[in-house]
Order: C-alpha cells, then structure tokens, then sequence
C-alpha cells in the first residue's frame, strides 16, 4: 500500500506551468492549465489521484540536481513566481477563448443588423395609397 503525505478532502485543484517554468508533469499535456479534481465527480479514482501525486515521485525531484536553485533550495517546483506565471497562462489562454467566442458572436450578429428590414418605417412613404393612411384619415 502506498502511504500519500497528505490526502485532499474535497475538490483538488492542479496547477499546471508552461514548460519554460517547470517540466511538464508526465500525466497532464504540456501546456499550462487549471485542471480540478473532485471527489464528488463520477470517474473520480483514489487510485489514480495517489498515482498522480507520486509522479515523479518525491525522491525522484530530491534527486535531480536541475530542481535546485544556486543557493541548494529547491526551486523547480516551490518557486513562487512560477505560479504567478501558470495563473497568467492560463488567464491568457481564457481570455483569448472568450474573445474569440464573443467575435463569432458579433460576426453572426452584425449581417442581423444591418440588413434591411422588410418591416422598417420610412418617412418618405407614399401614404396616399396606404389603406392604414385611409383609414386613420376617415375612420374607415
């Protein structure tokens, strides 16, 4: 059985850096995301959670000498300023889909608008024709 340092009691929020900032974890894509886990969620495994926390396993980032920084720290993965730069990315990322998604929108809209309506009221009109003229004229 393999024992975890800790174990997550709800919803288990993984944040995923651009490759520049930190290696790419080998069971996520490469690119920076917010993923979340939730225990609540069908398709949720205890099994594969305790696989996703022990790889790389623990001792296997100790024992890489790139993971530390000048002064013996270790730095791949506890340097602050790489979160800083994965919430970014992933800022970026979502805010690009959401401009894009509101472009397509506007695209379909804006044939909408300016095409003429075949209801659209025009004040040079020919009212002496119009039965509705007529008819507010005379009551009839």
């Amino acid at each position: 059985m393999q024992k975890l340092l800790y174990s997550p009691l709800g919803k288990l929020f993984i944040l995923q850096p651009d490759e520049k900032s930190s290696p790419a974890h080998p069971l996520l894509p490469p690119d920076s995301a917010l993923y979340v886990l939730d225990k609540t969620q069908i398709g949720y495994s205890t099994s594969a959670l305790r696989a996703f926390l022990n790889s790389p396993h623990p001792l296997e980032t100790l024992g890489d000498p790139t993971a530390y920084g000048s002064e013996g720290t270790i730095c791949r993965d506890h340097d602050s300023s790489n979160y800083l730069k994965a919430v970014n990315g992933v800022l970026r990322q979502r805010s690009k889909m959401v401009v894009r998604k509101v472009r397509e929108q506007t695209n379909l809209l804006w044939p909408l608008l300016l095409s003429p309506s075949p209801h659209t009221w025009n004040y040079e009109s020919d009212w002496s024709n119009s039965s509705l003229a007529t008819e507010i004229m005379t009551g009839i």
